[in-house]
């Protein structure tokens, strides 16, 4: 491992989200572009995270191939230790500010990679995260992508203000979110999910759903 891989590990593991500075080119940017447009075209949903769009490798090989063996996927075997597993690609897009996704955490180990395809700001609803967090999920159960939290003034906060060809790379588990598009400007990215094994969080939450429903049985039962 280079030293300056070892850096990029290190900051890693204590944050839970590194950033690298024009990890693609142009060109590659303008083809994820350009395919994800033309693989979404004609999509027609009004719900909540009407922005994104999941499974792109099922719509076109090019983003299974850029999940599977993207120039990401080196960088995360040597901060993970092992090869990722590959879960899914996604397509996001921001240009009404109500489409925002508050601070959440999510209850799976593994990794996300989020490519920025347009400058992307704190304007414009950049992602934004807090440092250390996937070492505290107790602490950040609570938060849900769909419920409003302000966490502006957190001591922690990270916003990840990027440039065409940047990508962040996060746990899953490190609270993040992204405020609305208050400028209009266009703010896409691509990113690609690995999931590992569920956390002790995840495997709390199904033993609590367990046995609320056994709860419930129970009642019908009288």
């Amino acid at each position: 491992m280079s030293q300056e891989t070892a850096a990029l590990k290190a900051d890693f593991d204590r944050d839970g989200v590194v950033v690298i500075r024009d990890f693609v080119g142009p060109e590659t940017v303008r083809k994820i572009c350009t395919r994800a447009e033309k693989a979404t075209e004609g999509d027609s949903r009004e719900d909540m995270f009407s922005n994104i769009t999941k499974g792109l490798e099922r719509r076109d090989g090019y983003f299974g191939e850029l999940l599977n063996d993207g120039p990401q996927v080196p960088i995360l075997e040597q901060l993970l230790g092992k090869k990722p597993e590959p879960t899914t690609a996604s397509f996001f897009t921001k240009s009404v500010n109500q489409q925002e996704v508050h601070p959440h955490s999510d209850a799976l180990e593994g990794v996300v990679t989020w490519i920025a395809l347009d400058e992307t700001n704190e304007r414009n609803g950049c992602l934004q995260f807090l440092k250390g967090s996937h070492k505290r999920q107790e602490e950040f159960r609570h938060l849900r992508a769909h419920e409003p939290t302000d966490l502006a003034g957190h001591p922690d906060l990270f916003e990840a203000a990027m440039s065409p060809g940047d990508i962040v790379i996060f746990r899953p588990t490190t609270v993040h979110w992204s405020g609305p598009n208050l400028d209009g400007s266009p703010r896409r990215g691509f990113n690609c999910f690995y999931v590992g094994a569920p956390s002790n969080w995840k495997r709390g939450r199904k033993k609590d759903w367990e046995a609320a429903k056994k709860a419930k049985l129970a009642l019908t039962a009288k």
